[in-house]
């Protein structure tokens, strides 16, 4: 049978605290009053009649606490042969029997100690609990009711009664419940506390709001209702409130790691990667837990923090002992930094026996050869080739490695020869781009289009297609084979994006290109390249400051792209931002010093150069 209260909702548990995950209510101070009310509290014995009964007493608590419910039900049922009716034993035999599920047999049980005792207060208590699970709403009530007058000042009753106004969809009357509680006990928070939490869970952040606020008012070490209230705040996009919650409860719990974490975000979020770097570098001193380093790497990178995400994982790395997925995202990341050899030498740390060996393989291979250690780069390429021989994307880059290597003729081979085993696009696009850099663009043009000719609705090749022609000048043709992309897929981004970028070239039909473009966006949001576009056509229509807003959102999603850094800075020198200008031209060398092949066009170092030269002339003149 199901345990009590295990089919229900998330937040009774933040109320009532039944379960054992659950943190108890804070207790209030204790006072003169308070111990009057416990002595006068009436017929609330917990003695026993005879030492068997204490004795069977005990052997059930520790049942109860094996979590052997029926068990710890036999020997309360001894207890009870030689203590009849005493309602201490009827409650705990009431609550082992609701925790078995069996809520009839509880109801009877607990009925029979308030008959006993009408003035029993945890048996009106427990008897509310198993009619509130019962959903005999009226009845709980009537017990919690009668709980309540009878320890006005004791915070359970309240609870579960606010609980069960929370269970009928009548959050004005939960509310008023936790009023009571806080007028009966001034200083309390308990009641503020978790119904915040429980109105937070169920999504009605006002309420939620202004009862957290209460709560940590009145005891501002609630950990618990901070970190519920920060939440509210940065949903509501108050991320600076949301943060001072948060560091609120770091003083009262500094060593919380899902708290520092939080704050380390929204610092992030805030744009001070000093303060969250604080925050991180006091959750890694606590823990050398790989999963914790990976998440603190995750939201440097979410935040294009790609140096800081870097940093972690590299001194994970320098651990006693490492674990495959740090190396893994250490490698990912200096990849995407454009630092090969770097990339390689995390890679390398993945032992064969890990699930991520095959991949990281061809990786590695790939670093190597983009960092110019092709022997190694080949070496690896030929064993993942053996392993894997019908993987079109492998065979592409071992025949990019072997062209890098100095070997173009068994580069082409190999792609020939994929492409007899799988006439994958990948490996014509591949071939025609073998042949273009060698020379023979027209040869790969004749190649593609027999590969459209053989399949006229390959939205791929004919990608492929229109993407050569542009590569050798003819912009035209590129258009129109762009066009029958979308004439096949009307949702295609990556062509709308294509058709847009290329009219702002030539400064043609820009409103066309900035709709086919925007679409483009729609359909794949925070697309680094497509913001590149959009802003290539604001800076085509004369839009410099839209442009530069536009740009700037590009860079911030692929801070190591060398043309969007090219047209940032073209964006900035049009705004009279010459410094910022000549700062983002230079970041555009530095990646292509780091990566010659990310230039586009070839000669773009080139011409990045001319254009500091020309803007250095001019400020000299001025």
């Amino acid at each position: 049978m199901r345990s009590f209260r295990a089919s229900r909702a998330v937040p009774l548990l933040l109320l009532v605290g039944l379960s054992a995950a659950g943190a108890p209510p804070r207790r209030p101070r204790v006072d003169r009053e308070a111990m009057r009310e416990a002595i006068d509290a009436g017929d609330e014995r917990e003695d026993f009649s005879s030492p068997a009964s204490y004795a069977h007493f005990l052997l059930a608590r520790r049942l109860h606490h094996t979590g052997d419910h029926r068990g710890a039900v036999d020997e309360l049922r001894l207890a009870l042969a030689t203590d009849e009716g005493n309602p201490f034993l009827l409650t705990q035999l009431g609550e082992e029997y609701a925790r078995l599920g069996d809520l009839a047999k509880a109801e009877h049980e607990l009925r029979r100690a308030v008959e006993r005792s009408p003035r029993y207060y945890p048996a009106h208590v427990m008897l509310g609990r198993v009619l509130l699970e019962a959903r005999r709403y009226p009845r709980a009530k009537l017990h919690l009711r009668r709980a309540v007058m009878l320890r006005p000042r004791e915070p359970e009753a309240y609870l579960i009664l606010a609980q069960l106004h929370l269970e009928l969809r009548q959050a004005d009357e939960a509310v008023k419940v936790v009023e009571e509680l806080a007028a009966a006990l001034p200083g309390e928070a308990s009641g503020y506390s978790r119904l915040g939490l429980a109105l937070a869970e169920r999504g009605d952040k006002a309420r939620a709001e202004r009862l957290l606020s209460r709560a940590v008012e009145r005891d501002p070490g609630d950990v618990e209702a901070w970190v519920a209230l920060a939440r509210l705040y940065e949903a509501s996009e108050r991320s600076a409130e949301a943060e001072e919650a948060l560091a609120r409860a770091l003083e009262r719990d500094p060593d919380n790691r899902e708290v520092l974490l939080s704050a380390g975000r929204l610092a992030l979020k805030l744009g001070s990667a000093t303060r969250a770097r604080a925050y991180f570098d006091r959750l890694l001193s606590l823990t050398d837990d790989p999963e914790l380093t990976v998440r603190v790497a995750f939201a440097f990178l979410a935040s294009r923090e790609t140096s800081a995400a870097a940093e972690v994982l590299d001194m994970a790395r320098r651990g006693r002992s490492v674990e495959p997925r740090i190396s893994y995202y250490a490698g990912l990341v200096h990849e995407r930094r454009r630092h090969f050899a770097a990339a390689a030498a995390a890679y390398a740390e993945v032992p064969e026996s890990s699930e991520l060996f095959d991949e990281v393989r061809a990786r590695r291979a790939q670093c190597l050869s983009r960092a110019g250690q092709h022997a190694q780069a080949l070496a690896l390429f030929e064993l993942a080739v053996q392993d894997s021989p019908d993987d079109a994307g492998l065979r592409v880059q071992y025949a990019r490695a072997l062209e890098r290597g100095g070997a173009p003729e068994r580069a082409e081979a190999v792609l020939k020869e994929a492409l007899a085993r799988n006439p994958a696009p990948e490996l014509y696009e591949a071939l025609a781009a073998t042949y273009h850099r060698r020379g023979r663009p027209a040869q790969g043009i004749a190649l593609l289009r027999e590969a459209v000719a053989r399949q006229p609705r390959d939205e791929a090749l004919l990608y492929a297609l229109g993407a050569a022609y542009d590569q050798q000048g003819d912009s035209a043709q590129a258009l129109a084979r762009m066009r029958g992309v979308l004439q096949l897929n009307a949702d295609n981004a990556s062509a709308m994006n294509f058709i847009g970028y290329l009219l702002a070239l030539r400064r043609e039909e820009l409103v066309e290109a900035e709709r086919l473009v925007l679409r483009a966006l729609e359909l794949r949001p925070d697309t680094g390249a497509f913001l590149d576009s959009l802003g290539w056509v604001y800076f085509q229509r004369g839009e410099y400051p839209r442009a530069v807003e536009v740009l700037e959102r590009a860079t911030q999603l692929e801070p190591e792209e060398p043309v969007i850094l090219e047209h940032l800075g073209d964006a900035y020198r049009e705004v009279a931002r010459s410094a910022e200008a000549a700062a983002t031209w230079r970041r555009a060398l530095e990646v292509l010093a780091l990566d010659p092949e990310a230039a586009d066009p070839p000669q773009q170092r080139a011409q990045l150069e001319r254009k500091l030269k020309k803007l250095s002339t001019e400020a000299a003149g001025r």
